[in-house]
């Protein structure tokens, strides 16, 4: 698709409409004025795999002629994550680069856009290249809706894919980045993904900005995949790769995480681990020691469970338990905290119950119901079915 653009001359595309924006008028459905007209004048065109030859060359190289690159957009502001900046890609050779751009701009993945680039500057930020001081009035978008397929890869080749979106799998963030949002509330959030490739784990960052849409949300706490675009931080000797997630909407990762064990069934319940990590998903049976239970409708610190006896009389200790992998647990992202029905047939409540059996901490409680939260903590709640050891 891409080539046959090319085959037009930059002087054909300024007489069937370049206009002085980046929105092109009829180009799609959007609510941006119609840009004034402001014809650019004819020029050659260069690939982008070419201006990440004369960056690499130069270092910086300035663009003094009328100069056109023609890509498509696999990155644009919608979310938030990326601000005066879009990425574009070459769906023929798949080379990538950054835009930065003097003000924002309304482009939109899968836009086909032709880029102006005379008084611009190859150049990079950190070690991620970039095309610099572009006005967005000289942008102009040729088509709509062509998209491209991220390329499935391993975590471990991100470094041959700079500026590409990709997609990964079998991948989830780290547990101790578990219960954190996106992005931190004063800057940057960098949260670590790890990848599990025949038993050899493999990182990489995922780098949000907190001006994005999702950016306290909390992150996925499930295995699967991982869609975005790479780049890299150098600075000295120290190089960080790291990925700009384009939407929340393409990280499925809702499945059992690796390293945790177990499928929901009776006989192969889900572990501790696996059941926090796969909240809202169906029900399913889980299993786990009976470590505490809940002494707060809020529970936010270790504090708000009681470990030990005595476990007093309140009605919110009476209808949960707190279950771990480890009998001896006392810190609550390891907890998933069980909250039990007193309208089933099964007695769960007054059997399991600690204030009136304190003898029934430390026993195995298998355990079946619906993943969700449970008073600000991984929860299930509790269907009737239950065995107790």
């Amino acid at each position: 698709m891409l080539k046959s653009i090319l085959r037009y001359s930059i002087l054909s595309l300024m007489i069937i409409g370049m206009m002085s924006s980046c929105v092109k008028k009829n180009a799609r459905q959007n609510n941006f004025p119609e840009p004034p007209y402001k014809p650019l004048p004819a020029g050659d065109t260069i690939t982008i795999d070419s201006i990440l030859t004369l960056w690499k060359l130069e270092g910086s190289h300035k663009f003094t002629t009328d100069t056109y690159v023609i890509g498509t957009v696999t990155g644009d502001e919608t979310s938030g994550n990326l601000y005066k900046a879009a990425f574009i890609q070459d769906p023929d050779d798949n080379s990538a680069i950054e835009l930065y751009m003097k003000s924002t701009c309304g482009l939109r993945i899968g836009d086909v856009v032709a880029v102006y680039l005379k008084d611009a500057t190859a150049s990079e930020y950190s070690g991620t290249p970039q095309i610099q001081d572009l006005d967005p009035k000289y942008i102009t978008i040729l088509e709509n809706e062509q998209f491209i397929q991220p390329a499935v890869i391993p975590v471990t080749e991100a470094c041959n894919h700079l500026c590409q979106v990709v997609t990964f799998e079998n991948v989830q963030f780290v547990k101790d980045d578990l219960g954190l949002t996106y992005a931190d509330t004063d800057g940057y959030g960098e949260r670590t993904i790890e990848q599990n490739n025949y038993g050899i784990t493999s990182t990489i960052i995922a780098r949000t900005s907190n001006y994005a849409s999702f950016a306290n949300k909390e992150i996925a706490r499930g295995n699967g995949t991982f869609t975005g675009i790479v780049t890299l931080y150098a600075s000295g000797s120290n190089t960080t790769w790291q990925m700009v997630i384009r939407s929340v909407n393409e990280l499925n990762m809702n499945g059992p995480r690796f390293g945790a064990s177990g499928t929901g069934t009776e006989d192969d319940p889900y572990d501790v681990a696996s059941a926090i990590n796969i909240q809202n998903e169906s029900e399913g049976w889980v299993h786990g020691y009976i470590v505490g239970a809940a002494k707060s409708t809020t529970i936010v610190t270790n504090d708000d469970i009681l470990w030990e006896p005595p476990f007093g009389n309140e009605a919110i200790t009476k209808a949960t338990v707190v279950i771990a992998n480890n009998p001896d647990e006392r810190n609550i992202s390891n907890c998933l905290v069980v909250y039990m029905p007193n309208n089933n047939p099964y007695e769960i409540r007054q059997k399991v119950n600690l204030v009136d059996h304190p003898e029934n901490i430390h026993k195995m409680l298998k355990v079946n119901g619906h993943l969700k939260n449970q008073y600000g903590l991984p929860g299930l709640k509790a269907d009737g079915n239950f065995k107790l050891e």
